[in-house]
C-alpha cells in the first residue's frame, strides 16, 4: 500500500486507484499509517527533488492535498452512513412484508373449484349452501360459486332467476352478480331476475336492506328497502325503484306464478320454464295483457283459458305450440 500512497502524492495515480486508497483510509488505524507514508514520502522528495527555496511552497500543496482528502474521506463516511441507516430503515419496513410474502409463497395455492347448480326447465333446485345460505333456483336458471365460498368469499355468478335466503355475516357479504348488476348483502331475504334473453334484471327484496352497483359504473350505488322492486333496464341502462307486493314477485319458488298485466310476449317465457314448451307468437297480440295465477294447473287448461279470454289460438306444430291471431274472437277486456 507504501507504493500506492506515494504514487497517489505524485499526482500519477488512476482515478480508480485514488477511490481504492480512499476505501482503504477508511478502516481502523490506516488513516495514521497513511500519515506516517506521507511524512516519510516528503522527506524523500524534499532531499532528491525539491530546492530549499521551494521546499516550503511544496509543503503547503501537499497540506492541501491532504486536507482536501480528509474532507472527501469524511464526506464519502457520512454519505455512506446516511445510505447505512437508509437501508436498516428500509429494511425494518420492508421486514415484515417480505415475512408474509415467503411465508404464503410457502403455502400450496388452493385451485378454485366451482360447483354450478342449475335447475332444468320445469323444475326448481334448492341448494343450501356452506354458510347456511338457502336459494332456490327457478326453472331454466343456475347459480355458481367456487370452493372458498363462506371462508374467503361469498360471490354468486347468477344467471336466470333465484330467491335467496341469506344467513347474516357482517364481515363477509354475499355478492349476487350477472352481467350488468351485482347485489351486495349481508343477512335478508329477496330475488333476483336476470335471464339473458329478458330486457330488463329485476330485483325484489322481501325482508333486510340490498345494495345494488354496476359491473361497468363503479360510481352507481342503490340501496333497497323492503317491499321494492328494482327494474334495470338492460338497453338504456336505467335503474327504477317502486313498492310492490313482493309475492307476485318470489311465490314461485313455492311452485306458484303470478302474472300480473304482463304482455304475451313475456307470458310465454314464463310459460316455456315452467312447462318446457317452446313457443311461437304472432307479433299481432305480442302486447295482449294478462293477469293470472299458475299453481298446479296443466298447460293446455292454461291456453284454453287464454283462448277463452283474448283473441287467440293455440295451435300444436310438433314440439313447438303456435300463438296465433284469431279476428273472430272479441277481446274481452
Amino acid at each position: 500500500m507504501k507504493s500506492t500512497i506515494k504514487k497517489y502524492l505524485s499526482g500519477k495515480s488512476s482515478e480508480n486507484e485514488q477511490k481504492n486508497l480512499l476505501d482503504w483510509m477508511r478502516k481502523d488505524h490506516n488513516l495514521t499509517e497513511f500519515q506516517s507514508v506521507k511524512n516519510e514520502w516528503k522527506n524523500e522528495i524534499q532531499d532528491q527533488e525539491i530546492q530549499a527555496e521551494f521546499r516550503q511552497e511544496w509543503n503547503n500543496i501537499q497540506d492541501k492535498l491532504f486536507v482536501q482528502m480528509q474532507a472527501n474521506l469524511q464526506r464519502n463516511q457520512r454519505t455512506l452512513n446516511f445510505f447505512r441507516y437508509a437501508a436498516i430503515f428500509i429494511f425494518l419496513i420492508v421486514l415484515p412484508s417480505l415475512f408474509y410474502f415467503f411465508s404464503q409463497s410457502k403455502l400450496p395455492r388452493q385451485q378454485l373449484v366451482y360447483t354450478t347448480v342449475s335447475a332444468d326447465f320445469g323444475q326448481i333446485s334448492k341448494v343450501v349452501l356452506p354458510d347456511s345460505s338457502v336459494i332456490w333456483v327457478n326453472s331454466g336458471s343456475s347459480i355458481r360459486y367456487n370452493n372458498q365460498f363462506s371462508a374467503a368469499n361469498r360471490d354468486i355468478e347468477l344467471t336466470g332467476e333465484a330467491f335467496f335466503k341469506v344467513h347474516k355475516n357482517k364481515n363477509l357479504p354475499l355478492i349476487v352478480s350477472n352481467s350488468d348488476l351485482r347485489v351486495k348483502v349481508l343477512g335478508t331475504e329477496f330475488s333476483v331476475s336476470a335471464y339473458p334473453e329478458e330486457s330488463t334484471i329485476q330485483v325484489v327484496l322481501e325482508k333486510g336492506k340490498v345494495e345494488l352497483t354496476s359491473t361497468s359504473h363503479s360510481t352507481f350505488r342503490q340501496e333497497m328497502k323492503p317491499g321494492e322492486l328494482a327494474c334495470f333496464n338492460k338497453k338504456k341502462k336505467e335503474l327504477a325503484i317502486s313498492s310492490v307486493n313482493t309475492l307476485l314477485y318470489t311465490s314461485w319458488k313455492d311452485g306458484i306464478i303470478n302474472i300480473y298485466n304482463l304482455p304475451l310476449s313475456e307470458v310465454v317465457i314464463k310459460l316455456e320454464k315452467r312447462y318446457n314448451q317452446q313457443f311461437v307468437v304472432d307479433d299481432a297480440i305480442k302486447n295482449l295483457p294478462y293477469t293470472f295465477t299458475i299453481k298446479n294447473e296443466k298447460l293446455s287448461d292454461i291456453l284454453s283459458l287464454m283462448e277463452q279470454i283474448t283473441p287467440v289460438d293455440a295451435i300444436q306444430q310438433g314440439n313447438v305450440i303456435e300463438l296465433r291471431h284469431n279476428k273472430s274472437k272479441i277481446k274481452i277486456r
